[in-house]
């Protein structure tokens, strides 16, 4: 006599028991894609970005005049504000460094001859465009082929591995593989391959810090020599 009752009483837990099974199995079925969940995070990292400070390390390797290597440092505040650093070393030996401050349209390039800043109109973000870190993102972000390769565990990290095809391949950067750190999804060391397979250029970062308080004094220019091109103006 008191089934009946009991059942009444049970009926409402168990459909909710069940409801919260099936959005749990729907909710985790729409998540089982890793690269759709590395994908959707670095998409969001890159919304969130306001600055950042990046330091890394490109080679290619040895050739007929043997290994060349870029080291870049970054200081930016998105989207028109940086300070970029970069020393060219050639066979060993460093051959060339080169600072840009830019402050919107405004852009300076470091003359080591005469310690001052060469108004440099001609010399836009586009054209420097591979050395920003929201560039590499968005290059991983928007490949069309973006693959989960599984993880790998590091003395203190531990990381994603992911293959993409970049939107705009060419036969020395027909793939690449990435590692991204697996708490920030930030890329700590790009592999890029021809179409042989063979690696054409690896870029390893050293550093990168996500929006953390810069400096105004990154962006002073100091010095600025004469002859100060159209569109620039003293600071």
């Amino acid at each position: 006599m008191f089934r009946l009752p009991l059942l009444i009483l049970l009926i409402p837990g168990l459909l909710g028991a069940l409801g919260f099974a099936g959005w749990r199995l729907f909710y985790g079925g729409s998540e089982s894609d890793p690269a759709a969940v590395i994908r959707r995070r670095m998409e969001e990292n890159i919304s969130a970005l306001e600055s950042y400070h990046a330091r890394y390390r490109t080679t290619t390797p040895a050739g007929e005049k043997g290994e060349t290597a870029y080291s870049v440092e970054i200081w930016k505040e998105v989207p028109h504000r940086y300070r970029l650093e970069m020393t060219t070393t050639a066979a060993g030996r460093q051959s060339t460094v080169e600072v840009i401050i830019c402050e919107h349209d405004r852009v300076y390039l470091y003359d080591p001859g005469s310690g001052g800043f060469l108004p440099a109109a001609g010399l836009t973000e586009t054209g420097i465009s591979t050395a920003f870190l929201e560039d590499y993102w968005h290059s991983i972000c928007e490949a069309p082929l973006f693959d989960y390769m599984g993880e790998e565990g590091g003395s203190r990290h531990s990381y994603y591995i992911i293959e993409i095809t970049p939107a705009e391949p060419h036969r020395y950067r027909v793939s690449e593989k990435v590692w991204l750190e697996k708490k920030t999804f930030l890329p700590v060391r790009i592999e890029s391959f021809d179409l042989a397979g063979r690696i054409t250029q690896v870029t390893v970062f050293e550093l990168l810090q996500l929006n953390p308080m810069l400096e105004a004094a990154l962006f002073e220019v100091d010095t600025i020599i004469s002859g100060e091109c159209p569109g620039t103006s003293k600071r």
